[in-house]
C-alpha cells in the first residue's frame, strides 16, 4: 500500500451519541448496553481493517523524514539483517523522522517499507533508496519488501564493504537474488515507459465487481493514487508529471530484475579521474599538431565516442558512469585550443602583414597568410636570384633639385618600378636613396625567379623610358638606371639586432649582383646578368658582354645582357645579333684582325661604346699565342 493510514478513524456510533447528547437523549435509551458494545465493534473501522489484513500478504507504506519530525506510531521490525554491529559509518541515507501507520495495522500486515523518494537537483526522480537507518536499524522500501514477500524469503541481507573508515552498501540480496546498489544503498529507477505502462484498475470497478478480477490473480498490486488532485505526481525523466505509485511500480519491477537496473560501481571515482586524465593528456599531445578544422573534428569525434561508449556500458553492462565531466572537459579544452589557434592565426597574420607588407605584392602576402608554413624566418639557405638597380649620374641629378622636388622624382621614379617588380611575384629587400634592391625565391619558392627577375628588368627599363617627359618637367634630362642581376645561393630570413630587424639576403651571390650593376657603367649598358641567370631564362634572348673577375673575387664568370623576349625582335635586330655574335667570337678565339674589323663595323652602324671598349683592348694587347690567351677581363674598381 503506497499509502499511511495513522490517523484513527472515528466510530459513526461515537458520532450519534455526540449529536444525541446535543439534544439531551442518550443513546441507551433506545440500546442497552449489551447491545451498544456489540455495535461499537461492529462499526469500529480500523479494528475491521486490521481483521482483514491478518495473516494475508499485505505490505504497507510509510514516509521517512531526513528533518527532526514528531514520530507518529511505532517502526515495524526491520526484515533486514548484517553483520555490522552499529550503522554510524555507515553510508546509507540516515533519516531523522517517521509518520507510521497504526499499531494495529503494523502488528497485523506482513511487512512494512518506506516509500520516500528525494529528486535529484533538477527536480526529477531519477534514484531511489531500497534501504535507509534510522536509529541504529536498518530498514527497507515499500517495493524490497514486497519483493521479500513475493520471494517468499524471511529476511533481506545488506551487503557492504569497508572504504577506510567508513562502511558503504555494495547491495542486498533476496536468496539467490542479487540488487546492486550505490554507496548509500540506491538504485537508479530502471523506468520501462511512460505512465500506464503497467495495468491499472479503478478502485471502484474492484469496490464494486460482484465477481473476481482475474488480474489481481497471482499478481503484485500497489495501491495508491494516480489522480491530478491528490498531489503524487512527480517529474521524471521519462514524463513530467509521473504518478508516485507506478514509480514504485518500477522499482519494484527492477529488484526482481536486478539486470535492468544501472548500477555506479564501486571502482567509478577511480575510473572517471583516469579517464579524465586519459583524455587530458591525449588532447595535449594531439592538439598541437592539429590544424583547426580538424581539431573541431576530433573533439567533435571525442565527445560522440565518450557519449557512445558510455551508452553502450548503460545499455549493454548496466553500467552507470558518470559522462558529464568527460564532455565538458572535452568541450573546454577544445574549445580553449580553437581559440588559441585563432588567436595565434590572427597574430601570425598580422605578423606576416607587418613583416612582408613592404616587401611582397599582396597575392604575396595572402598565400603566405594561407600556408604561414612556408615561412621560415630564421634563416635559410636556397638558390634565389637577386636585382640591383640603381640610376646613373643620380648626385649630379639631384643637385639642381629641392627637397620636396627629390622627394617627388624618388616618389614617381620607385612606385612604378615597385609595382612592376611586385607584379613579377619579386620581393623588394631595400631602398637606399635610388638605388632598390630585390630578390626572387622567398619568401615563397617561385621555379622561374630568375626569368621573373630579367623580365622585370626588361619591363623597369622600358618604363623608365617611358617616364621620362615626367623626369623632364620636373627638370631633368635623361635619366637612366643600370640594373645588375645574378642568380645562386643566398642567406634569406629576418636578420638584424634586437633594435631594429628585416627580412633580407646575404651572402657572395648577391655581392655579384651588387657588382655586376656596377659594370653596367663601365660597358654603357642597361642590364647585366651573370650567366648562372642567363641559363635560367630559355625564353629570353641574350647578347654576350664579357668574361670577367670583379673585384674581390677570384673566379671568373661570363656576363649577358638580355635584349627581349623571344619573338619580339626584328630581323634587323637579329641580323645585329648575329654579327655581334661573330665579333666575339674572333674576339675569344685571338683572331685579332678579324675581330678588330667586326667590331669597328658594330661601332659605326651602332655607336655604342661597348665596341670601343674591345677596340682599345685590341690595339693595347700584348704579343700573346692565340693558345696562351686568356679572354678573362678583371675589373679592379667596384
Amino acid at each position: 500500500m503506497d499509502v499511511v493510514q495513522s490517523e484513527k478513524e472515528e466510530s459513526p456510533l461515537k458520532k450519534i451519541k455526540r449529536a444525541l447528547t446535543n439534544k439531551d437523549e442518550t443513546l441507551s435509551h433506545w440500546l442497552n448496553q449489551t447491545q451498544l458494545k456489540q455495535l461499537e465493534k461492529e462499526l469500529d473501522a480500523d479494528a475491521y481493517f486490521a481483521s482483514i489484513i491478518k495473516d494475508k500478504e499485505i505490505v504497507l507504506g510509510y514516509p521517512f523524514f531526513k528533518k527532526l519530525i514528531t514520530q507518529a506510531g511505532k517502526l515495524p521490525p526491520t526484515s533486514i539483517t548484517s553483520e555490522l554491529k552499529n550503522i554510524e559509518n555507515l553510508t546509507a541515507i540516515h533519516m531523522l523522522g517517521y509518520t507510521a501507520n497504526l499499531n494495529d495495522f503494523t502488528n497485523n500486515a506482513a511487512g512494512s517499507g518506506f516509500f520516500s523518494i528525494a529528486p535529484d537537483r533538477d527536480g526529477n526522480v531519477r534514484r531511489a533508496p531500497i534501504v535507509a537507518s534510522y536509529n541504529d536499524q536498518i530498514y527497507p522500501s515499500l517495493a524490497l519488501e514486497t519483493a521479500r514477500l513475493y520471494l517468499l524469503e524471511d529476511s533481506i541481507q545488506l551487503h557492504t564493504e569497508t572504504v577506510g573508515s567508513v562502511k558503504t552498501i555494495t547491495h542486498v540480496s533476496l536468496g539467490k537474488l542479487q540488487i546492486p546498489t550505490d554507496a548509500q544503498g540506491q538504485i537508479l529507477i530502471p523506468y520501462l515507459g511512460k505512465r500506464r505502462h503497467f495495468p491499472y484498475i479503478s478502485a471502484t470497478e474492484v469496490l464494486n465487481s460482484a465477481k473476481p478480477i482475474p488480474d489481481l490473480e497471482s499478481a503484485i498490486v500497489i495501491i495508491g493514487t494516480s489522480a491530478i488532485g491528490l498531489a503524487d505526481l512527480r517529474p521524471t525523466p521519462v514524463q513530467a508529471s509521473f504518478p508516485g505509485v507506478e514509480i514504485q511500480a518500477n522499482i519494484l519491477h527492477g529488484i526482481l530484475h536486478p539486470e535492468t537496473i544501472a548500477y555506479i560501481p564501486d571502482w567509478t571515482e577511480g575510473a572517471t579521474i583516469l579517464w579524465l586524465v586519459f583524455l587530458g593528456i591525449l588532447m595535449t599531445l594531439i592538439y598541437p599538431l592539429l590544424s583547426p578544422i580538424t581539431l573541431v573534428l576530433s573533439g567533435t569525434g571525442l565527445l560522440l565516442t565518450t557519449f557512445a561508449t558510455n551508452y553502450w556500458l548503460w545499455a549493454a553492462h548496466n553500467i552507470n558512469l558518470p559522462v558529464v565531466m568527460s564532455l565538458l572537459l572535452i568541450m573546454a579544452v577544445s574549445s580553449i585550443y580553437v581559440v588559441h589557434y585563432l588567436l595565434r592565426e590572427n597574430r601570425d597574420r598580422r605578423q606576416i602583414h607587418d613583416m612582408f607588407g613592404q616587401y611582397v605584392p599582396l597575392e604575396h602576402i595572402n598565400k603566405l597568410i594561407e600556408n604561414p608554413a612556408e615561412i621560415n624566418t630564421h634563416g635559410e639557405k636556397r638558390e634565389m636570384t637577386v636585382l640591383f638597380s640603381d640610376l646613373r649620374n643620380f648626385t649630379t641629378l639631384s643637385e639642381p633639385l629641392t627637397t620636396r622636388e627629390l622627394k617627388t622624382f624618388l616618389n614617381q621614379y620607385l612606385t612604378p618600378i615597385t609595382k612592376i617588380i611586385f607584379e613579377n611575384h619579386g620581393t623588394i629587400d631595400k631602398y637606399v636613396g635610388d638605388m632598390v634592391m630585390a630578390f626572387w625565391g622567398a619568401p615563397l619558392h617561385h621555379p622561374e625567379h630568375a626569368y621573373q627577375a630579367v623580365k622585370a628588368a626588361l619591363q623597369m627599363q622600358q618604363k623608365i623610358t617611358e617616364m621620362q617627359d615626367e623626369f623632364a618637367r620636373l627638370g631633368l634630362k635623361s635619366v637612366a638606371a643600370g640594373i645588375g642581376i645574378h642568380t645562386g645561393e643566398m642567406n634569406v630570413g629576418d636578420m638584424g639586432s634586437d633594435y631594429r630587424r628585416a627580412y633580407t639576403v646575404l651572402g657572395d651571390a648577391v655581392n655579384l649582383g651588387s657588382r655586376l650593376e656596377g659594370l653596367t657603367k663601365y660597358y654603357d649598358v642597361k642590364i647585366l646578368v651573370s650567366e648562372d641567370t642567363k641559363e635560367q631564362c630559355p625564353d629570353i634572348v641574350f647578347r654576350y658582354i664579357d668574361y670577367v673577375r670583379v673585384k674581390g673575387k677570384q673566379d671568373a664568370i661570363k656576363i649577358y645582357e638580355p635584349v627581349a623576349t623571344k619573338g619580339q625582335l626584328s630581323n634587323k635586330a637579329l641580323e645585329h645579333l648575329d654579327a655581334h655574335k661573330t665579333a666575339f667570337q674572333y674576339y675569344l678565339n685571338a683572331d685579332w684582325d678579324k675581330a678588330s674589323k667586326a667590331f669597328n663595323t658594330l661601332y659605326k652602324s651602332t655607336s655604342e661604346p661597348l665596341y670601343q671598349i674591345y677596340l682599345k683592348r685590341i690595339k693595347d694587347r700584348p704579343t700573346i699565342a692565340p693558345q696562351d690567351w686568356n679572354p678573362v677581363y678583371t675589373h679592379t674598381e667596384k
